[in-house]
């Protein structure tokens, strides 16, 4: 019975020895004049950008590919190489998405990835599908900055002024360089983080785990079965803050000497506050007692935690 299996092997490894290695790397400069839009949809491709104080745009395009025959390789490249138009007041960089064609077969290993170093002062608006995306540095001028996945994750490490990050499926990590003025975040399944604060939020998701710090303002969320965790620096007195979850534990650190007030509610849970209120004998609900802010948390059968 060993021998059908070890001849696999053997016809396995000696197709791989035969396999068919192809690199290509393409690398261009564009002008950047100040306000220019750089729109990228990087497709399967994985997506890096960093900011810089560079007076032009530089591309680069690495793709590596091993197949079962050179033909396999050099149609995977031709099936993913990213088509790249440059006006006046736009940079486009779009990679196809080929996924399912039958020309593919017999591809191995891939590594595709599209590098950009931009000037600060350009407007960035990146996407991928099933590519992880990567953001360094800070981009005073864009409202909103925005940054869409499906598949793959997005990470940013610098700052906007205003950003728009989107997932289906893909981890969102936000760590902002100093707070951010406006945030919203969408995603499907997944978690989402950010540190570094905000001065506004709102974000909705449906399984995904949502932990924010820094906070500075008013939030809103609203999640199915995440829990959540949010921490403030500061609240005034006339910001609000909604959180509404399913089946996810809330748990909210407010700045010292807040007041808040409120209602803490549960269908099936339990309510842990540090805050003074008067509590409903009947249902296991809250009403804070606090001048300001408010703090509105709704849960299914979860534990809400206000300290």
């Amino acid at each position: 019975m060993r021998v059908p299996v070890i001849g696999a092997v053997l016809v396995l490894l000696a197709s791989t020895a035969m396999a068919a290695e192809k690199h290509e790397v393409i690398e261009k400069s564009y002008p950047a004049p100040a306000g220019k839009v750089v729109l990228v949809d990087a497709g399967p491709l994985d997506l890096a950008v960093r900011a810089s104080d560079i007076s032009e745009i530089r591309l680069k395009v690495d793709m590596v590919v091993d197949a079962l025959s050179e033909a396999k390789a050099v149609a995977w490249l031709a099936a993913h190489r990213p088509t790249i138009e440059d006006k006046e007041g736009e940079l486009r960089i779009t990679a196809p998405d080929p996924a399912g064609l039958s020309l593919l077969k017999g591809v191995l290993v891939t590594r595709a990835r599209i590098e950009l170093t931009l000037p600060p002062n350009l407007r960035p608006d990146l996407s991928t599908s099933s590519g992880s995306l990567r953001l360094e540095g800070e981009f005073p001028d864009v409202r909103p900055l925005r940054l869409r996945t499906a598949g793959g994750d997005s990470e940013l490490a610098g700052w906007a002024p205003e950003i728009e990050a989107r997932s289906t499926s893909g981890d969102i990590v936000l760590r902002a360089s100093r707070a951010i003025e406006k945030l919203m975040v969408r995603s499907a399944s997944g978690s989402v983080e950010l540190s570094g604060g905000a001065r506004s939020v709102r974000c909705d998701t449906s399984s995904g785990d949502i932990r924010f710090s820094g906070l500075l303002g008013p939030v809103g969320i609203a999640t199915t079965s995440g829990n959540v965790v949010a921490r403030f620096d500061a609240l005034a007195p006339t910001d609000e803050v909604h959180i509404t979850t399913s089946s996810g534990r809330v748990r909210v650190a407010l700045p010292p000497g807040t007041e808040p007030g409120g209602e803490l509610a549960t269908a099936k849970g339990e309510i842990r506050s540090s805050f003074p209120g008067v509590s409903d004998p009947k249902t296991p609900r809250l009403d804070l007692s606090g001048k300001g802010p408010k703090v509105f948390i709704t849960t299914t059968s979860s534990r809400i935690e206000l300290f």
